[in-house]
């Protein structure tokens, strides 16, 4: 799993696998923060919404359903990447936006969510 929630100080990491797993906490120090999505690969390496992080940005939009499949960040086409190319891209200074690229269910094109980072 991958959480792009970017709390990072009270979060197991698994280094063998390059995940970052685990729920949000403050952040004091300034250092990156996501919108409280966690993603699971599936067989193919695409990364399916798991979860949403409670009172995170991704879960007050209403925006991200479960189950979507991520395809671009910020125009960056990231289907199928390593989660380690991922990171930098969601993760970004408390209060600028992100845009998120997903595949919901049958739909033909990418529904696009604007999110903003941070709790």
């Amino acid at each position: 799993m991958f959480c792009c929630s970017g709390r990072e100080e009270n979060k197991p990491r698994d280094r063998r696998a390059g995940h970052v797993t685990g729920a949000p906490s403050p952040n004091p120090t300034g250092r990156p923060v996501g919108v409280g999505i966690v993603f699971q690969p599936d067989s193919t390496g695409a990364l399916h919404v798991k979860s949403l992080a409670v009172g995170g940005p991704a879960e007050k939009c209403g925006q991200v359903a479960i189950g979507d499949v991520l395809h671009e960040i910020d125009g960056h086409h990231v289907y199928r990447k390593p989660v380690s190319q991922l990171a930098p891209l969601i993760l970004g200074q408390e209060g600028t936006t992100v845009r998120l690229g997903v595949q919901r269910g049958n739909l033909q094109r990418l529904v696009y969510l604007e999110l903003h980072r941070g709790w």
